[in-house]
């Protein structure tokens, strides 16, 4: 009754898994996807006479009209508010002379420590590469800690929330050109 069945089973297994979220991320970053990401971006700028035209900025009719303009201007205006981040980030780093001597000794640590095949050795230990970078990391984020990094991280974020929303929330997406309009139709339902 009971046969003998025989199943080859030789051969060889390929194990590719595919990298997910922030492993992801770091991967497109180190790759070089990251800086085309934000120059990308950053082609579709808009005009800065449009994006400052001061006639219009109007007061929203209803809510629902400031909901669909706010997200309107987010996205058509999305370079423009990329860049005032980064003016604002700027404007942190230059006023805040400890906190660039931060960010500079912790870019060149890492610079250092991923240019070639470093050991170190504190007392008498030799550290592996993980335990360097956690000893960098360390570092690096004690330095930007005395430099007040994390009240300027809440003043750069917290402003340019400000400035978006006010801007995004204000300006009449009405007063766009009309072909880019037509990917934003502006109905109200009644």
């Amino acid at each position: 009754m009971a046969e003998n069945v025989n199943i080859d089973l030789s051969g060889e297994i390929n194990a590719t898994t595919e990298k997910k979220g922030l492993q992801k991320l770091i991967q497109h970053v180190r790759s070089g996807a990251g800086p085309a990401l934000v120059m990308g971006v950053l082609s579709s700028r808009r005009a800065w006479t449009q994006f400052v035209a001061t006639e219009n900025f109007k007061v929203p009719a209803s809510l629902p009209r400031l909901s669909r303009r706010f997200y309107r201007n987010v996205e058509y205006f999305q370079a423009n508010y990329l860049i005032v981040f980064l003016g604002l980030f700027a404007y942190c780093l230059i006023t805040s002379p400890l906190l660039l001597i931060a960010m500079v000794a912790s870019f060149f640590g890492y610079r250092k420590l991923t240019s070639g095949p470093n050991t170190w050795k504190i007392g008498g230990w030799e550290l592996s590469k993980t335990q360097q970078y956690g000893v960098a990391a360390a570092g690096s984020m004690a330095l930007c800690w005395l430099a007040g990094a994390g009240a300027v991280l809440f003043w750069v974020l917290g402003a340019t929330v400000t400035v978006v929303a006010l801007h995004a929330s204000f300006f009449d997406a009405e007063t766009l050109p009309s072909s880019d309009l037509e990917q934003f139709p502006m109905v109200e339902q009644v």
